[in-house]
This record gives C-alpha cells, sequence and structure tokens, in this order.
C-alpha cells in the first residue's frame, strides 16, 4: 500500500511525516494537549485518509501501536518544510513523537478491498514517487483528454474483461458509449475507471501495467500522450 504523505493538519497545531519505514512522526507543540495525550497513553492509533471528492476518496491507512519521543530525521525536515510552508526553526522547536506499527489496515476503495497488512511488508513498502503533483496531473488529463480516453476505453475493455473479470453490461458496449477517467498513477501502472456515457457511477476499475512506469509529473504526461498517439493509430489501422 502506498504511504501517506506529510501534510499540515488543521488549525496548525499538529505536523505528521513518515520516515523511511512506514512510522508516523507527529510534530506537537510542547505541553499542547495532544502531547500531553501522547505521553499517557499506552497505544496510539492513526488513520490517514484520501480526500473526500477525489477518485481515490475511502481509501485509508489505518496504523495501531505504540509512541514514544523522537528525533525528526534531517531528511523529513527538509521535506516537511517544502510541502507545509512551516520554517525550520518552528520544525525544530516542536515536540517529535513516533508512532511504531503493531497492526496495520489498508483500505483500497478503489479495488474494493480492505485487509490486515503485515508490519514488515507495511516497513518495506514504497511510497508513490508521483504522490505530491498526482492531483493536478490527473486532473489535466482528464480534463483535456477525454476522447483519447474514451477512445483507449474502446480499445483496451475487451483485454480488459479476460484480465479483471466480466464487467457486465459494461464488457458489451461499444466505444462511443463509454467514457472514462484516470483514476490513479503509479510507476507500475495505472488504473481506468469505465463508465457508460450518460450514467453516473464508475465501475471496479481497470489496471493497466506499463513496463516502464512514470517516476515524475513530466514523464506521466509523456508517457500518457504516446499511449494515446498510439490509440489513435491503432484506430486508424497504422498499427
Amino acid at each position: 500500500p502506498s504511504r501517506p504523505e506529510p501534510v499540515r493538519l488543521a488549525g496548525g497545531d499538529q505536523i505528521f511525516g513518515v520516515d523511511e519505514d512506514g512510522s508516523p512522526l507527529f510534530g506537537l507543540r510542547p505541553g499542547s494537549q495532544a502531547a500531553l495525550d501522547l505521553a499517557a497513553s499506552a497505544s496510539v492509533s492513526f488513520a490517514a485518509h484520501a480526500p473526500t471528492g477525489g477518485a481515490q476518496a475511502g481509501c485509508a491507512v489505518t496504523l495501531l501501536g505504540s509512541a514514544a519521543e523522537a528525533e525528526l530525521p534531517a531528511e523529513l525536515a527538509k521535506k516537511l518544510a517544502r510541502q507545509t510552508g512551516v520554517g525550520k526553526e518552528e520544525l525544530e522547536g516542536r515536540q517529535w513523537w513516533r508512532l511504531a506499527p503493531r497492526h496495520v489496515h489498508f483500505t483500497d476503495a478503489l479495488h474494493a478491498r480492505d485487509a490486515w497488512v503485515p508490519t514488515d511488508e507495511y516497513a518495506a513498502a514504497q511510497s508513490n514517487p508521483l504522490a505530491e503533483s498526482l492531483g493536478a496531473v490527473l486532473a489535466k488529463l482528464n480534463a483535456n483528454h477525454a476522447a483519447d480516453l474514451a477512445r483507449l476505453a474502446g480499445m483496451l475493455q475487451g483485454e480488459a474483461a479476460e484480465a479483471a473479470g466480466p464487467l457486465g453490461e459494461y464488457a458489451a458496449a461499444d466505444e462511443e458509449t463509454l467514457s472514462a477517467e484516470i483514476l490513479s498513477v503509479d510507476p507500475d501502472g495505472f488504473d481506468l475507471g469505465l463508465r457508460p456515457a450518460g450514467k453516473g457511477g464508475a465501475i471496479a476499475p481497470l489496471r493497466i501495467g506499463l513496463r516502464a512506469g512514470p517516476q515524475t509529473r513530466e514523464e506521466t504526461l509523456s508517457i500518457f500522450s504516446k499511449l494515446f498517439q498510439e490509440t489513435y493509430a491503432r484506430q486508424q489501422g497504422w498499427q
């Protein structure tokens, strides 16, 4: 599962980041109620949810474990300063606590599944390098390439139906009756959600693997540009 990315929580009283092992670190104001509560707690739970209204709404990771005071890693401090706008002095002045997960639960709303993940597998997981720019990239691709995505959906639907299972009424639809949107992108591939035109609610996404997946925003846009061009060429019988 993808790890949560550092964000500044509402009100600015709490800041959290994630270390290399996937353990969240909380930057609390010394003497704050949150710091006092952590110090008095034998166990701590932490949940990170995907933004409401986005393609990954409903996805979440929940960690349960114990918390102890810790040093803020230098690299994480730089990342937090860049992403939250909090200055170095304020970050260093916080009281930092690290949650060591004993149990990890992952909810994947895109694929309608959830599971308890072994802590060693969670610690070994890599965060999506596209996470910081993914929202803007998806918005651009879905808004500017609706026709290209519908064409791609029409080409892939038969192959995807065999790979991902029956798609009911959608499997029999031709490309003129389908609309599509990119739900998620990572270095291994992307999730494409198919919908019949004029009807609400995306069906279960189709997972499309990429041989050389993107690592940056620029690579993501380049890969999809080439994919759209190849799809159009195949539709015209040029390939």
